[in-house]
């Protein structure tokens, strides 16, 4: 008999940094990374990243984040940092700082965590891609 169960609604969409805010790390993952790239509100730099994100502590020392895949992220300063980095990752987390432009909102930044906590990510990101490859050893092969 066929089990149903609903897509999870964490894939896709746009980057919101203050969903964010708070998260003690942030696994992003860049996929992509596209120049000047046509928005509805004028082009604008847009990276496509998977995010890992342990709000708290615990969730990181438990290895268990919250996933999003194919995320955008169109904010200025944060697809312009991760433009470099496509086919890597970093581990960060998010603040803002005061806007150059007087009257503008803050602007997001990405910050490096400290060592104990990539040590951490990196664990974890490890182990997840162990578990990929055992997976996928095991799958049938077709030829």
């Amino acid at each position: 008999m066929l089990t149903f169960a609903d897509i999870p609604n964490q894939s896709g969409g746009w980057l919101k940094p203050a969903e964010l805010q708070g998260a003690v790390a942030i696994l992003v993952e860049v996929k992509s990374f596209e120049r000047q790239r046509p928005t509805p509100h004028g082009p604008k730099d847009s990276a496509l990243v998977d995010i890992s994100a342990f709000q708290t502590a615990a969730n990181l020392d438990s290895g268990e984040p919250e996933i999003q895949q194919g995320v955008r992220v169109e904010q200025t300063v944060l697809a312009r940092d991760l433009g470099q980095l496509v086919g890597q990752a970093t581990v960060v987390t998010l603040a803002q700082v005061p806007s150059k432009t007087p009257g503008s909102k803050p602007a997001w930044v990405w910050r490096q965590v400290d060592r104990a906590t990539m040590q951490k990510v990196v664990a974890y990101a490890t182990k997840r891609e162990a578990a990929l490859q055992a997976a996928m050893s095991d799958a049938p092969d077709f030829d």
